[in-house]
């Protein structure tokens, strides 16, 4: 879509330049991507360069439907509805401008052409939900990052084109910006920036299909960037979000665990895949299990972890849907012989396990421990979970080696815990209790891990020491009967 600037008439028949955008803007419009994504630093004009975009779009194809979406109906309203950094201060006056009219309402745009943009937002999953029906040609999606990635792949499904309009050369596309901070963050940057996407969990992804632009407040040249940098430079902010703020960082708000895979270009946190002889391994090291049940959708995880020295090595994992115990018991010994594992020195678990629910007999521990693999109940608090898991991964045994490491592989080869690697990053802080670990769908792997790191822990402290005997514990005086002796009276 060519697009070297958007003008309007005027009612006195005078030509009007509503907006003239800088290079990277010019590269955004005329991207022929189906998901594009403009990222990058504050102050960069990415909400304007959006907001344009589906104007000249709506322009361009007549009786058209498009869609803009943000996470809440307040930063809708600031960002688009009524705005600053503009001549004009609301969307009611743009659209006078292009000789259309906003439908406060409604949140509608209508163009003089008969086209329309919605404006909406999705604070909760019904708001996504109430978009489903819709068709739209367009949907674009501002501050990406904050919308939960559920909910946008809901509403992408909304954008799609008749075959008429295919043959004329219309195509349905999803436009994005958004400062790389938000609960989707992670999972936003490796859509449409590393296409690093994991084609087990997402088979239907096509790399061709998703693309980005970086764009830095340094790329407008209608704002003060030393102003504009010194303003969010403010000592006040936290470490993560100026990197996303003033450098463009994906990274997402509240993490929980600083979580380096490579420092440095080294590998840190996650050993390369096949870096490790897993068979000389388990004949070492002491080796420890941990377990997290779970059912459907949730899965039931196990984890295999090596103890070397100061040293702790998760070198492999399994999860299970819709098992019951007695065949994960088997598969956990099954797995135990392949990897040649001669002793496991202790399983830990959820405390849970061993409570008795209804009417029944025996607990999940049971079950378990009756199929051959015993269960030591750990403890269950999410502020311990994170402060045992965030200290370990603190912690260097030495410059260069951290005290937990983790084993890369694969979910298809079934090799080393990627699972587990995904997780960790996904972590938040409870919002309502700061020193906890928030609730989260794929916090199973990581639960699984504190439980290892509490109780061995607790077991490593516990010193050996000399009871002091009690009094009737200690032997009589004398200690051989003689016949008759009970009855004589000692002088």
């Amino acid at each position: 879509m060519e697009a070297p600037a958007l003008v309007t008439t005027l009612p006195d028949g005078t030509p009007f330049t509503m907006y003239t955008p800088h290079a990277k803007g010019r590269l955004f419009h005329s991207n022929p991507t189906t998901n594009l994504l403009a990222t990058g630093s504050r102050g960069s004009g990415k909400s304007i360069i959006l907001r344009m975009d589906a104007h000249m779009r709506a322009l361009s194809v007549p009786n058209s439907n498009q869609i803009l979406i943000r996470n809440t109906y307040q930063n809708l309203l600031k960002s688009h509805i009524n705005f600053q950094g503009l001549p004009w201060s609301t969307l009611k006056q743009e659209m006078k401008l292009l000789g259309g009219d906003y439908m406060s309402t409604d949140h509608m745009c209508i163009y003089p052409n008969g086209s329309k943009l919605f404006l909406s937002y999705v604070g909760h999953e019904k708001d996504a939900m109430n978009l489903l029906s819709a068709e739209f040609i367009a949907a674009y999606f501002d501050e990406l990052s904050t919308i939960p990635w559920d909910y946008f792949v809901m509403m992408s499904a909304s954008v799609r084109v008749t075959a008429e309009m295919r043959d004329r050369g219309i195509r349905g596309v999803v436009r994005a910006a958004t400062n790389p901070m938000g609960e989707s963050a992670s999972t936003v940057n490796s859509y449409f920036v590393t296409h690093d996407v994991d084609l087990e969990e997402d088979p239907d992804y096509d790399r061709n299909e998703w693309g980005s632009i970086r764009i830095d407040m340094e790329d407008n040249p209608y704002i003060d960037v030393v102003a504009n940098r010194k303003r969010l430079s403010g000592s006040g902010l936290q470490s993560h979000i100026k990197r996303a703020w003033l450098d463009g960082e994906f990274t997402a708000e509240g993490t929980l665990f600083d979580f380096y895979p490579k420092k440095d270009g080294v590998p840190f946190h996650v050993l390369p895949p096949g870096s490790l002889d897993i068979r000389e391994l388990t004949q070492k090291a002491r080796i420890y299990r941990v377990y997290d049940h779970g059912y459907s959708p949730d899965p039931a995880y196990c984890a295999w972890i090596a103890h070397l020295g100061n040293r702790y090595i998760v070198f492999h994992e399994k999860l299970w849907y819709k098992e019951v115990v007695t065949d994960i018991a088997a598969s956990i010994l099954s797995t135990d012989k392949d990897l040649e594992v001669k002793q496991v020195s202790a399983t830990f678990c959820d405390p849970t396990l061993d409570i008795h629910t209804g009417m029944d007999v025996r607990t999940m521990k049971d079950l378990f421990e009756e199929n051959g693999v015993p269960m030591d109940c750990s403890v269950n608090s999410r502020h311990q979970f994170a402060a045992a898991v965030h200290q370990a991964l603190a912690e260097e045994v030495e410059p260069g080696i951290p005290k937990v490491q983790i084993l890369g592989g694969s979910k298809a080869s079934g090799t080393g815990c990627p699972y587990l690697i995904k997780a960790i990053p996904l972590q938040r802080i409870n919002p309502k209790k700061p020193l906890d670990m928030a609730d989260q769908a794929h916090d199973h792997p990581v639960v699984a891990l504190a439980y290892f790191l509490i109780s061995h822990a607790s077991i490593e402290q516990r010193k050996a020491s000399e009871a002091k005997l009690k009094p009737w514990m200690k032997p009589k005086v004398q200690t051989k009967w003689v016949l008759g002796n009970e009855g004589v009276r000692k002088q």
